[in-house]
């Protein structure tokens, strides 16, 4: 039997326009504001692996979305793995196609993607950075017979931060960056101006930014002690050598620093600390292809 030509069920234009409105509606009553941080190098996202070499998040741009796991976090949780002890929390949350749209840039894909990064501003007991593994489009169900899908279904993770270039210019996102990058601490020697956070610093043999051979990003300036602590570090600094900055033009030439001694203000890597527990039974001579003493 043929159906009716009369109803027109899935091709129907006026109701998935109120099946859409009803989704946006009620994300917005019983959603919450986040932000949606898109990656920047997408020219060098890798198809086959989905990763890139390094990625880069310099713009946050709100929009609502509706947290769908309501009961705590799900995924593998907290366990012991090979690796010590690891923490895979994961969180769903919703987000209409119309108001993504609206709110953030489109993408060639024109829809969220794997790797890029979600603010949520109340986990926690504050903000927490979650990255997106997986979106799920088909949720829906081709509702009505829409072809295009009426929300995103995002499977977010805690965000491991990895020396990512991070800086949206808002201070609770990027704050990461100052807690997690590996930070080096440059003591510095005669010089003048004042260098600027967040910019960049550089050296040069003929001191123009287009031809540095060291860029970094200025995580804090100490004038009374000259230290210049600075993430993000493209390159190796040089001893006697003068540091730029790019927006200042702040110059002072760099005495001395410790690559391995040089920790993050909440994260400690322990490179020295291996080494010099590793002095007494280690020996790292080039004849000497064992390691042992």
């Amino acid at each position: 039997m043929a159906t009716s030509k009369y109803f027109s069920n899935y091709q129907s234009k006026p109701e998935q326009r109120i099946i859409e409105d009803l989704i946006v509606e009620s994300i917005k009553i019983m959603g919450f504001d986040a932000f949606y941080i898109p990656n920047d190098n997408e020219i060098a996202r890798d198809l086959l692996y989905g990763e890139d070499p390094v990625k880069k998040f310099n713009a946050a741009f709100p929009v609502e979305m509706y947290l769908s796991s309501v009961m705590g976090h799900m995924g593998e949780k907290d366990f012991f793995s090979k690796f010590g002890l690891e923490i895979r929390n994961h969180v769903t949350v919703i987000v209409s196609k119309r108001s993504f749209a609206q709110r953030t840039p489109q993408n060639p894909q024109a829809r969220p993607l794997e790797g890029d990064l979600v603010y949520v501003p109340f986990l926690n007991g504050g903000g927490e950075i979650y990255e997106i593994r997986f979106v799920e489009q088909n949720k829906d169900s081709f509702m009505l017979g829409r072809k295009a899908p009426y929300f995103y279904e995002l499977e977010l993770e805690k965000f491991k931060y990895s020396q990512e270039v991070i800086s949206t210019g808002m201070p609770d996102i990027d704050q990461v960056v100052t807690d997690s990058a590996y930070t080096i601490h440059l003591n510095t020697g005669a010089g003048t101006g004042t260098y600027g956070i967040k910019e960049l610093v550089f050296q040069s043999a003929d001191s123009t930014y287009a031809n540095a051979t060291t860029v970094a990003t200025v995580q804090s300036w100490i004038p009374h002690t000259n230290t210049l602590s600075v993430t993000n570090i493209a390159g190796e600094f040089i001893g006697n050598n003068i540091i730029i900055g790019a927006s200042s033009n702040a110059r002072f030439v760099l005495t001395t620093y410790d690559p391995l001694n040089s920790p993050a203000i909440k994260e400690s890597y322990a490179n020295s600390i291996l080494e010099t527990s590793g002095a007494p039974i280690i020996n790292t001579a080039e004849n000497n292809p064992i390691g042992g003493l």
